[in-house]
């Protein structure tokens, strides 16, 4: 605020200096104008981020540890659905992923909302190593039926986490349609009183 306050000043004594001088007025304003835009790229204002509130117990720093440790093994995950050969289960795969960026940036918005999801950064690292496991046997040139039955049972394990992640996801969004309401309620409450 001080800043804008400074470089209106200064613009308008220019201007006001330049004019007494006896420069034209146009000349004068462009001047003027030209400075409060120069003090401005001298020094820009401050954009200070919105600090949402963590939940109880949370510090600033588990919080970015929490994010960062779902952010790495997402990453995993997103290699591993790059390595697997099954068309429709790579789909699965790269949904569930898509499903963890929705979340991610969820909790970046409402970090509240990570208390849905305590264990993700585990989940998602599970989720990895049995990925890792299910193309290291799929990329074998020969299968038995145990091998098969052990990458069917993978995919569906992977397919029900597909729809565990979606029930996660619908309930933040559940929770963000229920803060929306009472805050447009509240709103229209407030306009009733005016």
């Amino acid at each position: 605020m001080i800043k804008e306050l400074v470089s209106g000043i200064a613009a308008a004594f220019i201007f006001l200096l330049l004019l007494f001088q006896g420069a034209f007025w146009w000349l004068s304003l462009a001047l003027a104008i030209g400075s409060y835009v120069g003090i401005r790229l001298l020094f820009p204002p401050e954009h200070r981020k919105v600090l949402a509130e963590l939940p109880d117990g949370v510090s600033q720093e588990e919080f970015r540890q929490y994010l960062s440790q779902c952010r790495l093994a997402l990453s995993l995950v997103y290699e591993d659905a790059a390595a697997v050969n099954n068309l429709s289960f790579k789909k699965t795969v790269l949904h569930l992923c898509e499903l963890g960026d929705d979340l991610l940036i969820n909790f970046e918005k409402d970090p509240q909302d990570m208390q849905v999801a305590q264990a993700l950064p585990d989940r998602l690292q599970r989720l990895h190593e049995i990925l890792v496991g299910y193309i290291d046997l799929a990329n074998q040139k020969t299968h038995s039926p145990q091998s098969a039955r052990a990458l069917e049972a993978t995919e569906k394990a992977v397919t029900k986490a597909v729809a565990k992640f979606e029930e996660m996801h619908h309930r933040l969004l559940e929770n963000d349609a229920i803060d929306l309401s009472t805050n447009a309620r509240t709103f229209d409450n407030l306009l009733d009183f005016d």
